[in-house]
């Protein structure tokens, strides 16, 4: 009976390494050549999903958590911040030295600091790398990426919103008013002098995502098998049939497993495909 295999990227799909490994792909390949279908499901906008991960082969994709639906190259879902409440999140955020990245269909829009916030982070872990520094940078070259200043609310919708709070005072205070809209993620760990996370539009997680295309394609959730690591695959966790969680993933997410995978880059996706006998 065919299945419906939801793959989250970062973490899932690709490790350390920013790369699908052959043996990964190939093994998605052939569950497909097997009938199955195979889709990416992430958090990563639109523009920010690499065309050397797209190449491995997918029936679709949901990103920006949910917001977005692409089957066979063509959006079939938008689901779009309503700009109100988008603008009280702004004035908000703005208000308290939050930095944001708004995810549309074909840009992401960033506030001063984002960038060199992140690449601060990540020289921690290119050292010696030469390799890994060069895949940030073409992954930055490959994303359409446009100061805050020339975003218009007016014209351009929006999906989801990414944030930092340097302080963490400053997020707590935010919570309140941003927990009455949005499902908010946060990836920073509580030792972390900061918090950075993402809002998602209540109703529009990656579930709700993956309960969209399953009803496109007139299937049942039964056949549905979900792949993730990390908090912002919570809810797909727990609402497909089989959950393969990583080994590495947060206790809560371990709990819920069904079966469990090895770090990408030692080709996790392939073995536990073939432990599930779709390959």
């Amino acid at each position: 009976m065919r299945k419906y295999l939801f793959f989250d990227i970062d973490g899932t799909l690709v490790g350390a390494s920013h790369h699908v490994t052959d043996n990964n792909a190939k093994a998605i390949q052939q569950a497909r050549a097997n009938g199955h279908k195979a889709f990416l499901c992430s958090g990563r906008a639109p523009t920010s999903i690499m065309q050397d991960i797209i190449d491995v082969g997918f029936d679709g994709i949901i990103c920006s958590a949910g917001g977005f639906i692409m089957i066979d190259g063509h959006f079939v879902f938008e689901n779009l911040i309503n700009q109100y409440v988008l603008q009280e999140v702004i004035t908000l955020f703005t208000n308290h030295h939050i930095l944001f990245t708004l995810e549309t269909r074909d840009t992401i829009y960033q506030t001063p600091g984002v960038t060199e916030f992140f690449d601060q982070r990540h020289q921690e872990h290119f050292k010696d790398n030469l390799e890994l520094k060069r895949f940030f940078e073409l992954r930055r070259r490959g994303e359409n990426r446009e100061p805050i200043r020339r975003f218009n609310i007016l014209k351009t919708p929006v999906a989801k919103i990414s944030f930092i709070a340097k302080r963490k005072q400053d997020y707590e205070e935010c919570v309140p008013f941003l927990e009455d809209y949005f499902h908010i993620v946060t990836f920073s760990k509580p030792e972390d002098d900061f918090v950075n996370g993402e809002l998602i539009i209540k109703g529009c997680t990656k579930a709700d995502g993956i309960k969209r295309l399953i009803r496109y394609y007139n299937a049942s959730m039964e056949d549905t098998i979900g792949f993730g690591d990390s908090m912002n695959d919570y809810q797909m966790i727990e609402a497909v049939n089989i959950a393969c969680v990583s080994k590495q993933a947060p206790q809560v997410l371990l709990d819920k497993a069904d079966y469990t995978f090895d770090d990408p880059d030692e080709d996790g996706i392939a073995k536990v495909l073939a432990e599930l006998k779709l390959v």
